[in-house]
């Protein structure tokens, strides 16, 4: 993994954006809640999107969707990325191992994925109608979070 030369370390930012999600910053892995799920959220469906950073130090991490809400397109663009598809009992997993410098991959992945529903759309979940734009906002924070440590 590359070391990160920017003015900003990736983990620091992410530390202030999301400090009651981030996990164990001071030693090993770090781990970080990204969708904003509250406990409010009782729908088991919830798309759930995690961000781990085997090295702190570096710029590369890997990003999870649990029950990702997906379509043709999301599926297409996750194959573009070397995305990995897993089926599990919650739903449809996304993996993507990415770096610093894909953080627009992240918002054209956000965009795919609010696009799965709107007027005329038919998908596998009725609740994507509000879980695809949530999974797609919180996609896009992370995405502008990335491009001010660029």
């Amino acid at each position: 993994m590359t070391s990160l030369t920017s003015r900003t370390p990736i983990h620091s930012l992410l530390a202030k954006a999301y400090p009651l999600q981030i996990q164990a910053m001071n030693s090993g892995p770090i781990n970080i809640q990204i969708d904003d799920q509250t406990n409010d959220d009782c729908y088991p469906g919830f798309c759930h999107i995690h961000l781990k950073m085997p090295d702190p130090n570096s710029n590369e991490f890997i990003l999870t969707l649990r029950n990702v809400p997906f379509d043709d397109d999301v599926k297409e663009l996750a194959t573009e990325l070397d995305g990995i598809w897993e089926s599990t009992r919650f739903g449809e997993q996304l993996s993507l191992e990415l770096s610093l410098s894909q953080c627009t991959a992240i918002s054209t992945l956000a965009t795919a994925i609010r696009n799965v529903v709107g007027q005329g759309r038919h998908y596998h979940d009725p609740n994507w109608k509000w879980i695809a734009r949530r999974t797609a906002k919180s996609l896009e924070r992370l995405a502008r979070l990335l491009s001010q440590a660029r």
